[in-house]
């Protein structure tokens, strides 16, 4: 038996809104309202939603989510969760909220499953864009980065170091930060990131070191290549089959079966809360 149809608002239609908006109207057991008070857009049914998409700006999360939250709307929160640690701690308390962390759902990253990640190199770029400038660089780009990090390098963040730069203004436009990690099995970890919304070109990528293998992920373009070694001589480059899946068709596909009790939210409130300390840790350490 079919499910019944979810009736949701969209909140937001710039960029990432109208995203979610096109991907949800191919879906037939899904109903929309879009709600944009710089565009004119509101709600036209007056009733109770089964669910809310915030996509609006990040210093407008908490005002938009909480009463949501509070009367018992399931929310999917675009990252950052919030602006402040305030904020996201106040959110990160209901448990019927999901944060579009989408990079979890990049289908590249089916490579490292069941692997232990020991050092990490990961560069995220992108050309100058007039989105998301109420945010630094950390909070736009790094934060997909440092949530994945903390999903597949468990641990305690026992140090991080940090240099960035601005153009014209406080908020740091260029970010280098080193991260150690003591993992859950008790090696130590490390993870070199590089954000920057100032490159010509994107470049979204992770090399990943484990015990006897070597991974390069290019995140932008959906591959992946590998090589082994043995007695320290490397084995031939080898391209890893990937799943086509399309990342924010399967974000609401987990959002919808969360709400419907089928499984937990993706990406919790505490696991984007998690994210942010480690990002808030980044900008006391740069120099």
């Amino acid at each position: 038996m079919n499910p019944r149809p979810l009736y949701g608002v969209v909140y937001g239609h710039g960029r990432m809104g109208k995203l979610h908006v096109s991907k949800l109207a191919q879906r037939s057991d899904i109903s929309l309202a879009i709600v944009d008070e710089a565009q004119g857009l509101k709600a036209q049914e007056h009733r109770q939603a089964d669910f809310a998409i915030i996509a609006t700006p990040t210093h407008s999360h908490k005002s938009i989510a909480l009463p949501l939250l509070a009367q018992g709307v399931p929310c999917l929160v675009e990252k950052p969760l919030a602006n402040t640690l305030e904020h996201a701690q106040i959110l990160a308390q209901y448990e019927h909220l999901s944060v579009g962390h989408i990079e979890r759902f990049n289908p590249v990253f089916s490579a490292l499953d069941h692997q232990t990640l020991t050092f990490v190199d990961i560069q995220r770029l992108a050309p100058m864009s007039k989105r998301s400038q109420d945010i630094d660089v950390i909070g736009d780009l790094m934060i997909h980065d440092l949530d994945l990090l903390l999903k597949r390098m468990p641990g305690t963040v026992s140090d991080v170091r940090a240099k960035g730069v601005g153009i014209g203004g406080d908020r740091p436009d260029m970010v280098a930060a080193r991260i150690e990690i003591q993992l859950e099995n008790g090696e130590t970890g490390v993870a070199n990131l590089r954000a920057s919304r100032m490159s010509p070109s994107t470049v979204r990528t992770w090399r990943v070191f484990a015990p006897g293998q070597y991974w390069s992920l290019d995140l932008h373009n959906h591959t992946v290549t590998t090589r082994r070694w043995s007695d320290g001589n490397p084995g031939a480059t080898e391209t890893v089959v990937i799943p086509k899946t399309d990342p924010l068709s399967a974000q609401h596909t987990a959002f919808f079966g969360a709400i419907r009790g089928e499984q937990p939210y993706t990406c919790s409130g505490s696991e984007a809360l998690a994210a942010l300390v480690l990002a808030d840790r980044i900008r006391k350490s740069l120099c």
